[in-house]
């Protein structure tokens, strides 16, 4: 089931299912958001929970016994109810169940809330602990905007444009130690730049990041808090018309690394897991300006 917000600039539209957004338009219904296709990528902005990507093995422990999570959690791939949706604002819950339970030990409780006030979009998940426990997890967002938005445009004519100069180095299986930036602030698109996939800086110096066209009036910016980590994956296929079809690119604001970069498949032994206390809430929250 979908749902509708709008401002005076934006009207979003929000899926039930992954609680996810479907759609960011202007007035003048440009399109913003990535629309999916099946042979590239299905999604469009999916909601990370309770890991960020995954073990090699795609099994974790929690003391000692053992889980299997598929890529991004179950979030992403579950039925949310509609807490309410009216006027510029709308909220969504998904609780735990004897199914979760399977495949992740701990009760919760995860509401996303998606608010536009003008250009701007809030994107706000909180996690409850429901247990008598300790809970750990992770949590992100990862929405993919339209690269190029114009037809008439190509995917290397955008340019990835953080707040503050950074060095970010690319370390992914097979690839280490490549230098996507040197003490600068901006990276040249090019689908070739994700044939080792994604690129992340953990705890940037910058508090947003930008996608901006160099040839139109269009630009996205991502506002995120600088403690977690921000990452920005394309897809890339070997075969060069599926990968040109890629026309997206992903700025994905997470609370921390991923879940491979720990070094342990034990959940309560990983450094950047988040750790809630029984009865307490962590919100996490990133904003979209458009324009």
């Amino acid at each position: 089931m979908q749902t509708e917000i709008s401002s005076d600039i934006l009207k979003v539209k929000i899926d039930s299912f992954g609680a996810e957004l479907h759609s960011v338009k202007d007035y003048n219904d440009t399109e913003y958001l990535w629309q999916a296709d099946e042979k590239v990528w299905k999604r469009h902005a999916p909601v990370l929970f309770p890991f960020i990507c995954n073990t090699a093995s795609k099994k974790y422990t929690v003391n000692g016994k053992e889980y299997s999570l598929a890529n991004h959690g179950f979030a992403r791939d579950s039925e949310f109810e509609l807490l309410f949706s009216k006027g510029s604002s709308a909220e969504f819950y998904l609780g735990y169940s004897e199914e979760t339970l399977k495949i992740y030990p701990y009760k919760f409780g995860l509401y996303v809330n998606y608010t536009l006030d003008g250009n701007k979009l809030r994107v706000t998940y909180t996690a409850e602990n429901k247990d008598d426990k300790d809970m750990y997890f992770f949590i992100g967002g990862h929405p993919a905007f339209r690269c190029p938005v114009d037809a008439q445009e190509k995917f290397s004519d955008y340019t990835v444009v953080y707040e503050k100069n950074e060095n970010i180095v690319r370390d992914t299986e097979g690839c280490t130690g490549e230098v996507i930036l040197a003490g600068g602030n901006k990276v040249s698109l090019s689908h070739g730049l994700f044939e080792r996939d994604v690129f992340l800086k953990n705890r940037p110096e910058s508090s947003w990041v930008a996608l901006v066209s160099n040839s139109r009036d269009h630009k996205v910016k991502l506002h995120f808090d600088n403690k977690g980590c921000i990452a920005v994956w394309s897809s890339w296929f070997e075969d060069k018309e599926r990968t040109e079809a890629a026309r997206f690119v992903c700025l994905e604001p997470w609370s921390s690394v991923p879940v491979y970069c720990e070094g342990t498949e034990e959940l309560t032994e990983m450094p950047d897991a988040i750790k809630l206390a029984p009865e307490e809430k962590y919100a996490f929250s990133f904003t979209v300006e458009i324009g």
